[in-house]
Parts: structure tokens; sequence; C-alpha cells
């Protein structure tokens, strides 16, 4: 074949598969679930669904054609879960096949919760992938992380030789880095997930090296990253904020990427994030490590000590680093994550404290993410009546309502079924949809309303193809995925097919990165269509630990559901008591005495706190830590 007639044979192959006029979930569906699919130009046509054997066994008659504004189009949402016999089925409309085929199965999103939660392995730092786990993924060993360097923003004036063991871990995204904030969020949704589903998740197999031993694989993978944030955690408790280079790696694999790293900044982010984490790790390890248990719950707490005795250290970007930064997290969110957590394993009063006095309401639900985590706490009080105040167990459910109710709403009169709306595509949009998405589950484990589940499988719907761009964008997995992820090892590996199991960042509006691609892949058109299939969009296709995790949960959650027949039981109390922590410290906040690197001046006839940070740099506060423009 000559290159022209190569050229035109991929282009006429792309153009019919873009040119779908329907667009589905090509993973698969779930024998007992919602089955839906969006259709363009079929109002009133019978769509019909034949078996392998060619013979109908379902016509629905396509409904009126609906906007869905994302998407620029209107289209008709097929409803076929009467479809309810196992099999994979061909889709035909107005007697033309269309579409890709449709597999039902009672284990339909088995594949993609193993697939999203393998990826973290994948990720692992400090480790060779062996070719028995990892395929043709294997690889060397990359960042040993055995003797990190203590950046000056940490604080340490100790010798430049000075360093500590920083090892394990997962890569954050595309990049090398390991960011405490971004690893809680992470963590602490991977965990809710193994807490709510602990009869599927205990005997489902990752393949990976621990999988022969006694604990659930999820929690083995899971312990490989709560061993870096442990060893993350300074000896006066705070928490080192990241670990990393001073600036990116280049597009190489982890072995190639040898400059020195560093434990950079320690702040209150870092510290109640590690708090509300490790807290919730010492119930869950209870039952499989006692002492690891001990370890994570006497960390949980040092760590919230030192963030409540240093409100004003507030993490803020080194001049000399460039790697993400993860600034401007919403600290009292975290709080109250952080003291919600150590209430729920110890009973002790004293962390009610900041529950009661920044009281949750549905005016401030907003969506989870690593920057504001007050939906988190709403997530363990509402889901734990009987340890909580019956008031704050109402206010948590409210702002939960609040949220999946919204989104329900935004269902109507919606040609593609799904809860996204013009103002959800920006960087990460597939984390918008899959952090709704548990959201969803959180308001169906309260309520066992279906409606609440059923928007939640069509989010899956949406990250697995039934979108404008009849994309799944779950590397590895669908007729049409995503292979050119931004992310260095799939880019330096040599392997055509990228690593497999990654959520991809999706459409983004605002194309950031549109100078560094050379396009504007948004101009001209619909929020959900900007999106580009290249390495070199960081803004639209980088994958990121925090975008696979509520993939991860809403999927396996799914799964769980409908394979059990059973949701998440509220009334189940935690194995975990904590009632003599010789570390708890006293009942009342006591704040660290002004040190000899702060002093207390007058600025504008009013008393401030003068802090002068380890490069020279003064910054003001109140007298309530906060900070001063």
């Amino acid at each position: 074949m000559t290159f022209k007639n190569f050229f035109l044979a991929t282009a006429c192959a792309t153009s019919t598969l873009f040119a779908a006029t329907v667009f589905q979930n090509q993973v698969g569906f779930l024998t007992g679930g919602l089955k839906q699919i969006a259709v363009l130009d079929a109002a009133g046509k019978d769509v019909v669904f034949k078996d392998s054997a060619g013979t109908e066994v379902l016509s629905v008659k396509a409904p009126e054609a609906q906007p869905w504004e994302p998407a620029g189009k209107s289209a008709s949402l097929v409803d076929f879960s009467e479809l309810n016999t196992p099999g994979t089925y061909t889709i035909f409309v107005n007697g033309e096949e269309a579409g890709h085929p449709v597999v039902v199965s009672d284990n339909a999103y088995e594949g993609v919760t193993k697939g999203s939660l393998k990826f973290f392995y994948f990720q692992r730092a400090s480790t060779a992938l062996e070719e028995e786990y990892a395929g043709i993924y294997a690889r060397a060993a990359g960042h040993p992380d055995t003797a990190v360097r203590y950046h000056a923003s940490t604080g340490h004036t100790t010798s430049v030789d000075s360093t500590f063991n920083g090892s394990k871990g997962w890569y954050d995204a595309g990049d090398y880095g390991k960011y405490v904030v971004n690893s809680g969020i992470t963590t602490y949704t991977l965990l809710q997930l193994y807490q709510q589903n602990k009869a599927y998740f205990d005997t489902l197999n990752l393949n990976i090296p621990e999988s022969k031993n006694e604990i659930p694989d999820i929690l083995d993978e899971i312990r490989w990253n709560l061993d870096w944030m442990l060893s993350m955690q300074d000896a006066d408790g705070g928490v080192f904020h990241k670990l990393t280079t001073k600036q990116f790696a280049g597009m190489v694999m982890p072995e190639k990427a040898t400059a020195a790293r560093f434990a950079i900044g320690k702040g209150i982010e870092a510290s109640w994030n590690f708090a509300a984490v490790l807290a919730l790790a010492a119930d869950i390890y209870t039952p499989f490590d006692k002492d690891f248990a001990n370890t994570c719950a006497k960390a949980a707490v040092k760590a919230r000590w030192w963030a409540y005795t240093h409100p004003t250290a507030i993490y803020e970007q080194p001049k000399d680093v460039g790697t993400g930064s993860y600034t401007d997290a919403i600290g009292w969110t975290l709080k109250l994550w952080g003291n919600a957590e150590l209430f729920r394993i110890t009973g002790d009063k004293v962390f009610t404290d900041s529950i009661h006095t920044l009281k949750i309401n549905r005016k401030k639900a907003t969506l989870q993410s690593w920057s504001n985590s007050l939906m988190l706490e709403a997530f363990t009080i509402a889901t734990n009546p009987e340890i909580f105040e019956a008031a704050d167990v109402d206010s948590a459910k409210a702002m939960i309502f609040t949220l999946a109710d919204n989104y329900i709403a935004s269902l109507e009169n919606n040609g593609f079924g799904v809860a996204m709306t013009n103002n959800d595509f920006y960087w990460g949009s597939n984390s918008i949809a899959a952090n709704k998405g548990m959201v969803l589950i959180h308001a169906y484990i309260l309520t066992k309303e279906d409606k609440y589940l059923q928007a939640a499988i069509g989010l899956v719907d949406y990250m697995l193809g039934r979108n404008p761009l009849d994309k799944s964008y779950l590397t590895g997995y669908g007729v049409n995925p995503v292979m050119s992820p931004h992310h260095r090892i799939s880019q330096a590996d040599g392997i055509e097919a990228p690593v497999p199991g990654m959520l991809s960042g999706g459409p983004n509006a605002s194309a950031n990165d549109a100078g560094t691609c050379r396009q504007d892949y948004a101009k001209g058109k619909p929020p959900a269509e900007a999106y580009y299939d290249n390495s070199c969009s960081f803004a639209s296709n980088e994958v990121a630990i925090n975008w696979n995790a509520p993939f991860a949960y809403v999927v396996g959650s799914i799964q769980a559901i409908l394979a059990t027949g059973k949701a998440y039981d509220m009334s189940s109390k935690s194995k975990a008591t904590y009632t003599d922590l010789e570390s708890i410290p006293a009942k009342k906040t006591i704040f660290k005495p002004v040190s000899a690197r702060n002093r207390l001046v007058v600025k504008g006839n009013s008393l401030r706190l003068e802090m002068t940070g380890m490069d020279g740099t003064k910054k003001y506060y109140d007298l309530r830590g906060k900070k001063l423009r």
C-alpha cells in the first residue's frame, strides 16, 4: 500500500468512527442497571437490538430529541433497560446498523474497576514493575527516594547533606512528583470505596505483587502510598507539602529522571489533610495490622496538633521550585474534615470543637476537590449517624442532597442524559463527572432511591463513550479510547498504546495549553468537544491520581452494589476505637508562642504578626491568623 492509499484508508476509518450517530458506553452495561444511548436524527424511528444470531430481542421507539448544551447537539435518549439478558448485541436505527457492539453483563464494570485501580500500581515510585504484574509495561525502578533532601522551605536548617527516607508512594500525574494534598484526597477516596463495599473488594484480585497475602489487594495498593505519606511527617508532627525535584523532569522514563529530590514546604494544608486520611486508615487497617493502624492514628493526632498550633503556616511555592504548587487550599474545610475523621475513631470531644464553631450547611455545598474538602466531612458525618450528633448529621445530609438534587434536575430534557453543564468543562472535567458520581452514590446510600444510582451510571456512560466525541476517556478500554495522554511513562516507553486504566482529564473549554499545542482545539467548539488527544495537551489530556480515584469509586461502587444487591450499611460501627491515645493533647487550642523568626508589629495603627520566611520574605497576619494582602 502506498503512503497516499494508507493515508486515505486511515482517514476514512477515522471519519467512519467519528460519524457515528449513536453515542454509547463502549465498555458494557450492567444486567440490572440503567441502559441508555444517545442517538442523533432518530426521533420517532425504531431502535432495534439484535443478538449475536441476528435475532431481534428488543425494539424501542426513539423519543423526541432534546438538547444537551455542552454538546451543541440534540439527541434522542433511548432507554433499553428491558434488555437484561447477558450477551453482545448490535444496534439498528431505522433498519441500518449503527453504533458499537452493546455488551450486557453482570460484571460489566469489573474490568474498568480493576483497570482504574491497577493504574495506581503503574504509578508506583521506588520500585521496578515486573512483567508478571505489569506485562508489556514492565519497567525499571525509578526514584528510590531513600535520601531525600530538605528544601529550606521546610524550616530545616541542618547540613545540606541531611536527608530522610521518603520512598514509595504514587507519582501524582503525568509528572514524577509526590504531593501530600492531592495524594491525600486520592487515598481517602479509595479507602471509602473499600469501606463501603468490603464484601466485594475483599476478594477482588488486581494482580499486584501482594496479591497472594491475606489482605485485600485494594488495601495493599493503598498501603504503598500510606507508607510514603507517613514518611512525610516531620519530627514535630508537621507534614511536608510535597516531594519533588525543583523543576519538572523531561519526557523520560522514571529511571532516567535522576535530578535531586527534595521535601518542600511544611504547612497546615498537608498536615490537616494527612490527619484526616491517616485517621480513616487507622480504622480500616485495624483488622489486618493493628500495629500499623495504631501508627496511623498516632500520626494523625500529631499532625492535627501541629496544624492547630501553627495556624498561619500556609504553604507558598518557593521561588526556586517549578513543580506543581497545590496552593490555595481552603484551610477551614481541611480542619473540619480532619477533626471529623479523628472524632469518628476516638469519640474524644476535643475534635468536635471545629464542627460546632464552623457549622456546615447546604449553602456551603461545593463539589469535593483537593482544595476544598467540605464534602468529605459531610460524607463522613452523614454515613455515621450513630457517632455524630443528629443536627450535624442533618446538616451533612442537606449538603449532599443539595448537590445531588441539582445534578438530577440537570437531567430534565437532557438528550445525552449526562449531569454536566457548560460550567463543568474546565481543567480536569472528567474528574468533575467522577466526583459528581461520588456525591450521587452517597445520596443513594442515604436514601436507596434509584434516581441517584441511575444518574451516577449516566456519568460513567459519559466517560466511557456517551459523549459527542464518541470517545472512551479511559485508556485501554472501549472501541475508541484515549491514545496519547500527557503521561511521561506512556510517552517514553516506546509502546504504542498508553498505560491502561488512566482517566484522561477531558474536555477543557479554556484550552490553557493552546500555545504549547500550537492550536486552539476549543475554538468554535461546544465545551464537551474542547478536547485534544495529544500528549502536548496537558490541559485536556493529562492523567492524575485524584481523577482516577473518584472514577474507580463510582464504577467500583456501582458494580459492587448491583453485584451484591446491597449498599453500605450505615449502622455498622467502626471497629477501631482509640480512646487511650497518649498523644491527644490538651482540650483547648494553644497557639505556638511567637518564635525568634516571628514578631508582633504595629502596621496601620493595628497590631499584626510579622512572619519572616526561610528565604527572607515577610508576610503579615492579623491576630486570628488571617493573611493580609
